[in-house]
């Protein structure tokens, strides 16, 4: 095979590689905007049905929006060709998720400073809709646990790290030399 053929060839793979691989992120985000989308709905038709804490469901939909608006940015090439994204876009970016911290932090101050409201009387000041509650108390919760899974995911990597560092001999380097 000549010199031409084999670099058609692997240009060919790895375009085959790429795409498959753009196919899987694609697939991955859209399953992953669900819980956004959900709660955008949630949020939009409860819109006046929590009236001891009326900020949840908006809370909900302002999260989701934010939260799509990033997995729509991760789409779309931000690079100048180069493979350097934009100072903008990582501005952006940066922007997007001081908010979410923010509001995140404010959304527990509405969501678990009522828990549990009222789901039964619907004319009584301390009445919440059950699905918009439940759905805003739940989203929140687990946003906590998958802050506590990554946590402790990375510190027992570090711990592995030091264990490793420690058995191996000279520090894991592997020559007396040093690093």
């Amino acid at each position: 095979m000549s010199e031409e053929q084999q670099d058609s060839t692997a240009l060919l793979t790895a375009t085959e590689e790429s795409s498959e691989h753009s196919l899987l992120m694609v697939l991955g985000k859209i399953f992953f905007a669900a819980l956004p989308i959900a709660g955008i709905i949630i949020g939009a038709v409860y819109l006046s049905q929590c009236p001891w804490q009326p900020l949840i469901p908006i809370y909900l939909i302002v999260l989701s929006a934010v939260v799509l608006l990033l997995l729509l940015l991760s789409c779309v090439s931000c690079g100048d060709g180069r493979g350097q994204p934009s100072t903008l876009i990582q501005g952006f970016h940066a922007a997007c998720f001081l908010f979410l911290c923010i509001w995140f932090v404010a959304g527990n101050v509405w969501v678990y400073s009522i828990y549990p409201p009222d789901y039964e009387a619907t004319g009584h000041p301390t009445f919440c809709q059950r699905t918009v509650f439940l759905f805003a108390f739940g989203v929140t919760t687990a946003i906590y646990v998958v802050l506590a899974v990554a946590l402790l995911l990375a510190l027992c990597i570090l711990a592995g790290i030091f264990l490793f560092d420690a058995v191996l001999p000279y520090g894991g380097h592997g020559c007396r030399g040093g690093p």
